[in-house]
Order: C-alpha cells, then sequence, then structure tokens
C-alpha cells in the first residue's frame, strides 16, 4: 500500500511536468483498461506521457480514438506503445489520428497487463 501511495504522488508529480501548451486531456494512474472523458481536440490528435508495466510479463497499451457524434461515436484511429518490458516504464508520444475536424473525441486504453498511465492527449 505504501508503494501504491509513494508511486502515485510521484506520478502527480511527473504529470504536472508534462503541461503543453496543447494539452487536452489528462490521466492520473489507472490501470490498463480506461476510457478517459471526451475532450475538445482536432489536426492531429497524439497521447502523450509515462506508460508504466508494473506486471510479470512484457505487454504494451492498446489505443482507440472515437470521435463523439450525436448519433454515436466513431473511431477514427488506433495505435499502441508496442511492448514495454515487465517493471519498465517508457516515456512516448503515439499517434492516434490526423486532420480530424474540431471536436469531443474519447480515447480507451486496452491492456491484459498491469499499467499505470500517465499521460495526455494533446494535437497540432
Amino acid at each position: 500500500m505504501k508503494r501504491k501511495i509513494v508511486s502515485f504522488a510521484f506520478l502527480l508529480v511527473l504529470l504536472f511536468s508534462f503541461a503543453s501548451t496543447s494539452l487536452a486531456a489528462s490521466s492520473g494512474p489507472g490501470s490498463g483498461n480506461d476510457t478517459w472523458a471526451p475532450v475538445q481536440a482536432h489536426g492531429n490528435i497524439y497521447i502523450e506521457g509515462n506508460f508504466i508495466n508494473y506486471g510479470q510479463i512484457s505487454l504494451g497499451v492498446n489505443f482507440k480514438l472515437y470521435r463523439v457524434t450525436p448519433t454515436g461515436d466513431v473511431l477514427v484511429g488506433s495505435n499502441s506503445t508496442g511492448t514495454i518490458a515487465a517493471g519498465q516504464y517508457a516515456r512516448l508520444k503515439v499517434a492516434l489520428a490526423s486532420n480530424q475536424p474540431d471536436g469531443q473525441y474519447r480515447l480507451v486504453l486496452d491492456s491484459p497487463g498491469d499499467f499505470t498511465v500517465v499521460a495526455y492527449l494533446g494535437y497540432n
């Protein structure tokens, strides 16, 4: 429990150090399976941050980016971190979609592993 609290505090410090003018959304620690609240974005949309593999096997995190529309969410892009070794982390910028119109976008993260994600959705 103490390790998780210390890790959480460390990750919060890292999160706030990543501030960017294109900041669209951020997420604190969580599992490798998460859905982020919709955020306003456009253009080239990416996720950037730290991906920490606490698991016993080397895996990655998969992403699906959806544009929120009145008739339902539309998949506009997907990508993954690639493999991150067990017990290691990677600081990555992963492209999700390009040339997107201004609108609300929702990100879904998926991994069978035990990941903590401290990252943000950015766009340019």
